[in-house]
């Protein structure tokens, strides 16, 4: 039986690998540029996607919590191939609406319950304190689709704008038919309370927890951060005018220092707290956005872009193991949803900001905005909240 369950393990780590041939990322704005697209109307698509998000965000954790893991993540693919399909056929603002739904659809089916079916997994096998480790082997094992895809990006593009997306379907096809052949671990068991009480039931376990409560705040205001520098990228890069084979490159040394900074995770865990890990995150980001405003040379933009992997690549590992030692395994998918939707709630209005000022002004000043408010929170973050975590 643990044989059985083990193999749980490749099978998650294969499925995320096939999952990262995503040809299309570094270009997608690019390919809603050239389609006629401003950047308020990208920004807009960005609302619908956070919007959908929040609406889908935590009823599909308590599906995964109430009805199994491994549905839930079929679900999460499929929507994202409907979302690759409709990209390739789309020739009208609307599809990309709907594209950009079908997106946070399965990123929200996919959010909480992928981490909450790994953890779980490793919890019935008594591996649990093997999770950060592992999860940091997860990131080394989608470096090499990752390079592939986004070294290949550009050339594709420039090739045909629609190759990236088709190839990236079909490694998600691939992926789905892994996802279908997962165990579901035992050690979940389907929860017997209502989806309403069950939610409350989480909410309460994170606002009554002032350690959860800070960490709430902070994953919010970093992913804030962290989300504008790579959701905009592409036109912030376009607007230093840097040239479109280079975009892939810098997508594909961004994901290898996200994972070289992970796996480092563990080792800084040994000397650092997640207080002082978190603090260097806030400070990170928000220098390298001040950097990133005040250059007009697109490489020192593009190195800015590459280097916020490195906060990033630290709060994946850190902020998902902080949260997994404290929460239980009935209640993890659904807390890890609830960060996840006050991340969308928030986003949602710098969507909004970001689409009317890039436009307004230029795409760098709703980084300067940005910049300021983790400015404003690290000071705060020392003074106040440093020593809740």
């Amino acid at each position: 039986m643990d044989n059985m369950l083990g193999s749980n393990i490749w099978k998650y780590y294969l499925s995320t690998a096939l999952m990262q041939f995503t040809f299309f990322v570094p270009v997608i704005q690019l390919f809603y540029l050239d389609n006629g697209l401003t950047i308020f109307n990208i920004a807009l698509l960005g609302v619908i996607w956070s919007l959908t998000r929040l609406v889908v965000e935590v009823p599909s954790s308590i599906l995964a919590d109430k009805w199994g893991r491994k549905k839930v993540l079929i679900i999460a693919s499929a929507f994202g191939i409907l979302q690759l399909a409709v990209l390739i056929l789309a020739s009208e603002y609307w599809h990309f609406v709907l594209a950009s739904a079908f997106s946070a659809v399965a990123f929200a089916f996919m959010s909480g319950t992928n981490t909450a079916f790994f953890y779980d997994t490793l919890k019935e096998l008594k591996r649990e304190r093997e999770f950060e480790k592992l999860r940091s082997r997860q990131l080394i094992y989608e470096q090499i689709p990752l390079v592939i895809a986004f070294l290949a990006s550009g050339f594709l593009f420039q090739y045909s704008q629609l190759l990236p997306f088709q190839l990236s379907l079909a490694f998600l096809v691939a992926s789905l038919a892994v996802t279908m052949s997962f165990r579901e671990p035992r050690y979940h068991k389907p929860i017997k309370q209502s989806i309403f009480g069950h939610f409350h039931s989480s909410m309460k376990h994170v606002v009554g927890n002032n350690q959860l409560k800070a960490v709430l705040i902070f994953s919010v205001l970093f992913s804030v951060g962290s989300d504008i520098s790579y959701n905009y990228g592409q036109v912030y890069l376009n607007y230093l005018a840097m040239p479109v084979v280079l975009f892939g490159i810098a997508y594909t040394l961004k994901s290898l220092l996200v994972t070289a900074s992970g796996n480092l995770l563990p080792a800084l865990r040994k000397h650092i707290s997640y207080r002082d890990i978190f603090a260097f995150q806030i400070l990170a980001a928000a220098a390298l956005l001040y950097v990133m405003v005040f250059t007009g040379n697109y490489i020192i933009g593009a190195v800015c872009f590459v280097l916020f992997a490195i906060p990033h690549g630290l709060f994946v590992i850190s902020r998902s193991g902080y949260v997994h030692q404290r929460t239980k395994s009935s209640n993890r998918a659904t807390v890890e949803s609830i960060f996840s939707s006050m991340a969308a709630v928030t986003f949602l209005f710098v969507e909004l900001m970001t689409g009317y000022l890039g436009d307004l002004y230029t795409i760098k000043t709703p980084f300067l905005v940005i910049a300021i408010v983790l400015s404003v929170y690290f000071v705060y973050y020392l003074a106040a909240e440093r020593r809740k975590i």
